[in-house]
């Protein structure tokens, strides 16, 4: 059965990760909503399925997304005391790569343009805290203290 989207206030396309979250905060606003999505959650064919999920500020890909995980946060520990069970569990985020590369590079700019602390390491000194890893000769490391992962 085909539901009457004029009945409602927002549809979603995908019901994953961030669809299902946009369904819940525009429910919790009093909006009539519905989510559609290709296939029955949940599913594997997603960019969010599995056990865990990163999570950190320093966003290589663009600095605009830090802002939205920094809002994120309280609201994962929101979810995390309604559910009664530990989401979050922050053990840090090493990125490695050269260092005039997209990744490195898009890492520091976004801790410069929003102040996060990042640890800035070279090589050895990325070896000599994580003993069983072997970097690539020129590359460097950034590690993120805040990061970590979600259940």
């Amino acid at each position: 059965m085909k539901p009457n989207l004029n009945r409602y206030d927002a549809i979603v396309l995908g019901v994953g990760g961030v669809g299902s979250a946009a369904l819940y905060h525009l429910a919790s606003r009093g909006l009539r909503v519905v989510g559609v999505d290709r296939f029955a959650p949940p599913h594997p064919w997603g960019s969010s399925h599995g056990d865990t999920r990163v999570i950190r500020q320093a966003y290589f890909e663009h600095p605009d997304y830090t802002p939205l995980v920094q809002a994120a946060y309280p609201l994962w520990a929101e979810l995390a005391e309604r559910v009664g069970e530990r989401l979050y569990e922050e053990v840090g985020v090493l990125q490695v790569g050269p260092p005039d590369g997209f990744l490195i590079k898009g890492v520091l700019r976004s801790a410069r343009e929003h102040r996060l602390d990042v640890d800035e390491l070279s090589a050895d000194e990325v070896e000599r805290n994580w003993p069983a890893l072997r970097v690539p000769e020129g590359s460097v490391g950034v590690f993120e203290r805040r990061a970590g992962f979600l259940r």
